[in-house]
């Protein structure tokens, strides 16, 4: 099996500041983003371009309004639906019994009631794993405020639970668009509202729980540690079902579910090692080449950890240049692939890690024609993209 994340001695914590967003509102470097990307916007929409007009862009607008507008930032901790603190005292509402705590006895047995749970919330992927601390920020960031406390998780809160959301196929399929965009941001939503659901119903049965998204600690790691995928050469997990189309969230918890780390291998990481269609695709130059490494690119990754460090300085900007997030390396990508038998075989035979035979489903990928770009017109079209 090989090992998804190798460490090396002195690694240290990340500080949020310094991820490509958050820098965005402090370094001029990234300074010109938001500016830059208002101009490409409305020129977008001046034009009427395909995937880019106002139609696409209020889809977006509206698909993010339950991150945004109830006080969810994604990347901002305890806010909103991702509180800290119960949301049912806050609404000056108390359950009867939220004084005692619900003695769950056997923790695989409530591992198994928290999926269930998750699910019904809206996860498609569950998974549980003992907090590493390593993958929590040294720092939180406040953009406006430029305060940047340490990142401090309750005494006892050693356990999360991860959970994934999957991205439309058809809908990734037209990216770079506003509405590739309008999905991804349709999913924060989701995932806002599914982390702080959990969290209360941890709350309910007398347990501290801390809700978050992409604040307080990393998701991709902490994704990989609940066996949920493997890590890529283009960045985010890729998991068994969807590929890398996958949002996640997770909520911390000193409800003792004694979870263990569960790494799963499906050949994600040989496959990445032949293909590099994602780095060949990306329109910035922003992806890795070759093998992994442990050196960053610039300030916006943390070394020490063997893997494809991407230059998220140039990824940023380029989104300003489109006037909307990317999502290109997602769609190329082989694992990102659709239903039936030609499928399974292919990752069948992905498992088998021969080095041939995945340059044989690279190559079949391309002569094939997937990961192509779809009309986004299709989908006011009603048709699927």
């Amino acid at each position: 099996m090989t090992e998804n994340y190798q460490v090396l001695p002195g690694y240290k914590r990340f500080n949020q500041k310094n991820n490509a967003i958050m820098r965005s509102a402090w370094d001029p470097k990234l300074g010109s983003y938001d500016p830059r990307n208002r101009r490409v916007i409305k020129e977008h929409v001046h034009n009427a371009d395909p995937g880019f007009d106002h139609l696409d862009f209020a889809l977006s607008n509206g698909a993010t309004a339950v991150a945004s507008s109830l006080g969810t930032a994604i990347n901002r901790p305890n806010a909103g639906l991702t509180s800290w603190e119960s949301l049912a005292k806050q609404w000056g509402r108390t359950f009867p019994v939220e004084a005692d705590r619900f003695e769950g006895g056997d923790p695989a047995r409530m591992r198994k009631a928290l999926e269930r749970v998750a699910r019904f919330y809206g996860a498609e992927l569950v998974g549980f794993t003992p907090l590493d601390m390593r993958w929590v920020y040294s720092h939180h960031y406040y953009p406006g405020k430029d305060e940047n406390p340490p990142v401090e998780i309750p005494e006892g809160c050693d356990q999360v639970i991860v959970m994934g959301v999957s991205m439309d196929h058809g809908m990734f399929a037209t990216a770079p668009t506003a509405i590739m965009m309008a999905e991804t941001q349709r999913n924060y939503s989701r995932l806002a509202a599914l982390a702080g659901s959990v969290a209360e119903f941890i709350r309910t049965l007398g347990y501290t729980a801390i809700p978050c998204m992409n604040d307080t600690a990393l998701s991709v790691p902490l994704a990989i540690d609940a066996g949920l995928g493997q890590p890529s050469r283009l960045g985010p997990v890729v998991t068994p079902e969807f590929g890398p189309r996958v949002r996640f969230c997770k909520v911390f918890t000193d409800l003792p579910l004694k979870a263990e780390k569960k790494h799963i291998d499906f050949g994600v990481i040989e496959f990445c090692e032949a293909c590099e269609k994602c780095a060949q695709a990306c329109p910035a130059r922003s992806l890795a080449f070759g093998p992994r490494t442990t050196e960053p690119k610039n300030i916006s990754n943390n070394p020490g950890v063997l893997k494809w460090y991407g230059n998220y300085e140039s990824c940023r900007l380029y989104w300003a240049y489109l006037g909307t997030n990317c999502g290109i390396c997602l769609r190329v990508c082989p694992f990102n692939h659709g239903r039936g038998p030609h499928h399974w075989l292919a990752e069948r035979l992905v498992r088998l890690k021969w080095r041939w035979v995945n340059r044989l489903l690279v190559w079949l990928h391309g002569w094939l024609g997937y990961g192509g770009q779809k009309d986004p017109r299709a989908f006011w079209n009603g048709a699927k993209a």
